[in-house]
């Protein structure tokens, strides 16, 4: 039987990490779905999605809590499909402290289940602003008033941009 597994880790940022990584899944008879990983300040951080029969499971998460350097730990994922379209919000504002507190409280009020973000900076060349981004993917209630949702996240900023697409 195959089982999900999630994998986060940290550790300090250097060259070869994902190929120890990916060799170990490979090894063990894993499959790598999915991840996100980024190095931030100098540190690697991620979360990884593998599935792996059960028998080889265990000694899976041995070997990856073997590669050196990294902080490592496991939770055991739930069956289901990773490829299944979702709608996503992009969102665009000047940056200031607040603004993922601002939104997620908007969506938690119109019954909106967030299901993955994404965020970055970028320093705007002459400019005393930078430039914040974000990408949330979500899942919608059937009972959503788009133009109340539009209407609530307009009133967060003048400067905020907010544009609905399918992932």
């Amino acid at each position: 039987m195959l089982k999900q597994l999630i994998v986060t880790l940290i550790g300090d940022d250097k060259s070869g990490l994902i190929n120890n990584l990916s060799r170990v899944v490979a090894e063990h008879k894993g499959n790598w779905l999915a991840s996100n990983m980024s190095e931030l300040a100098g540190q690697f951080a991620g979360i990884l999605q593998i599935s792996v029969e059960d028998e080889y499971y265990r000694d899976l998460c041995e070997a990856l809590s073997l590669v050196p350097g990294l902080t490592i730990s496991f939770a055991e994922g739930k069956n289901q499909s990773i490829w299944q379209k979702s709608p996503c919000l992009i969102i665009q504002d000047n940056d200031r402290p607040g603004i993922i507190n601002e939104v997620s409280k908007i969506l938690t009020q119109h019954g909106i289940e967030l299901k993955a973000i994404t965020t970055h900076s970028k320093d705007l060349w002459q400019s005393d602003n930078n430039r914040f981004y974000a990408k949330l993917k979500l899942v919608l209630p059937d009972t959503l008033d788009h133009d109340m949702l539009s209407g609530d996240l307009a009133k967060i900023s003048p400067t905020l941009i907010a544009e609905m697409t399918e992932a």
